[in-house]
Formats: C-alpha cells, structure tokens, sequence
C-alpha cells in the first residue's frame, strides 16, 4: 500500500518510521511546501519521492492512502481534497473541529469510494490490544470505570502562545492533548454515551488550561478523563473491574501494563512495541484490503463522539 506523508512537522518522523514497519505498507512519498524539507526527508528516510506540493499528491495515480500530519487548522480542506481525489485517508487527531465537519468529510469518502479514519494511535497499539483482549476474556471481571489523565507543560513552557495549539477554534487542552484520554475511554467502554459533564479552566485569554469530565455509557460504565498543560503528573489509564484493576503509564504509547487482582496480586501484561504508530497503520491497510470505507473499530461515530465530548459545554 503506497503511503504519502503529508505535512512533515516533528511528529512525523515518528510516523514515517511507523510505516516502515507496518507490514504491507510502502513509504511512497513525503510531502511539503518545503522542497528542501521534502527533498531532505526523502533521502533521510528512503521515500521514493518527495512532493513540493499537495496537488501532485492528489494527482499521482500510484498513492493508495494519504497520513495528514499537518496543524489541525488545515485539516478539513486537505483531507476534504484529497478524498475528492480518491485518495484514502488517515488524518492525525483532532481529524476536525465539529461533528458537522465529521459528517462531510464521510459522506464524501463514501461518495468516492475511499477510507478515512482518524489517527487514534493509542486504540491500535499491541499493549491496548492485548488488554482488550485481556478484559474480553473475563479475568478483569465485569467493566466498571476507567480514569485516564494526560497532562503537559505546554502552558507553562510556550508564555507567548504563539504555537497553533493556543488557536482558539482547533486549540486548547482538551482538543491538543484531551482527546487521548477521552478516545481510550470510549474504546474500553464499548457502549454509546448516555450522559457528559465537564469542568474547564481558561486563562484570561480565554485559553483553556484544565479540562476534567465524567462520561456516562449506556452499559454502566463510568470514564472519567484529565487533560492539563499546567501541570508535570504522571499520565496513567486505569481500568476497574469486579476482580481487579489494570494500571497503564503513558496508555497510548507503551508495552507493560499491571493488572492487580482484589487479593494484591500484580501481574504483569507485556508486548514488544517498535512503533506507537505501527498497528493504527496496519489497521488502516487491513480496512482498505477489507474494501471497508471506516474503520470498525474508529469510524464516523467514534470520531463524533469524541467531538461529543470535547465540544461538550
């Protein structure tokens, strides 16, 4: 499967090396209106070609599947071209600003016969996949809550807030950093949303800088979610059963998980991990050999819900 990088910011080298190792995955070509940066990335990481602009994206008859990574303001109109082109795409979260958008952009993937998911890493790696597995077995009993927190010094660290994620349509803790939490929790829930309550903290400049909420799912389930860049916590998921509980560091990135037992048992739940961003890719190739237009697993109303609740007032 032909891959195009498109937007060639710090995250995707990690990215890049995600699809180097993504069985069935081709680095095709990078992309940037920065013919130096293109060309740069291209010799770096082997692509077979670089691009100076987008429209030789949308044009080149041999690209499969377009991975957007630019800032999430330019995200609907070059995902929204690129579909119109009859190019799949996977698209760094947030995807967009509005469920409205959600909407567009998937009845016009459906309209041209094309893929499009947004980019939720954390749902797709092995550590995750082995914990769903683990939960669906029955050793965590049955599912009761889960708590998940990110939390970074973005605040604090960028005092003049000149970075994109400061903007206030496609800005703002919970949209940068937020959505992890929130789609990790939505994931392990496995049931629509019944009820949303979130409590938000903005600057004087109407930036928000804290977000805290509590998700209610049809099935019992209870998520509660933080998002903070103001702070240096740890960032842990936690999900409770009747016979236990499930401690993850870093939950949409690592490979060692703890499940503790209601006697203090601890057992340990380990993968090898050689990218964060491997198996969302591999998932996306199977979806498309599958002839699938979404994702099963993050599809249109996954990606609305998480808007649901980020959006949520």
């Amino acid at each position: 499967m032909n891959i195009v990088v498109l937007g060639l910011g710090s995250i995707s080298k990690r990215i890049i090396l995600g699809i180097k190792e993504a069985e069935g995955a081709v680095l095709y070509g990078v992309a940037s209106r920065d013919r130096e940066k293109s060309l740069q990335y291209q010799k770096e990481y082997g692509a077979q070609k670089f691009f100076d602009c987008y429209d030789d994206v949308w044009s080149d008859n041999q690209v499969d599947l377009v991975y957007i990574a630019t800032i999430n303001a330019l995200h609907y109109q070059q995902i929204k071209e690129a579909l119109e082109n009859k190019k799949s795409v996977l698209c760094e979260k947030p995807m967009v600003a509005s469920e409205k958008e959600v909407e567009e952009l998937f009845a016009i993937a459906k309209a041209n016969n094309v893929f499009l998911m947004e980019a939720h890493k954390g749902l797709f790696t092995p550590l995750n996949q082995k914990i769903k597995a683990f939960i669906d077995s029955g050793e965590l009993g049955d599912l009761v809550a889960i708590d998940a927190t990110y939390s970074s010094s973005m605040y604090i660290d960028n005092s003049d807030h000149s970075h994109w994620v400061f903007n206030s349509e496609f800005g703002g803790c919970t949209f940068d950093i937020g959505v992890y939490p929130i789609s990790y929790i939505n994931y392990f829930a496995g049931s629509d949303i019944e009820d949303i309550h979130v409590e938000r903290i903005k600057d004087k400049l109407d930036i928000e800088i804290y977000s805290k909420g509590l998700i209610r799912y049809k099935n019992g389930v209870v998520g509660i979610f933080n998002s903070s860049w103001i702070s240096h916590n740890e960032n842990n998921g936690f999900i409770y059963g009747t016979k236990g509980y499930i401690k993850t560091k870093n939950f949409w990135k690592n490979n060692v998980a703890e499940f503790v037992d209601n006697h203090g048992n601890v057992k340990e739940i380990s993968v090898k991990l050689v990218s964060d961003f491997k198996g969302e890719i591999e998932h996306a190739i199977w979806c498309m050999k599958q002839g699938y237009l979404e994702s099963p697993i993050m599809g249109e109303k996954q990606s609305k819900e998480i808007l649901q609740i980020v959006n949520h007032k």
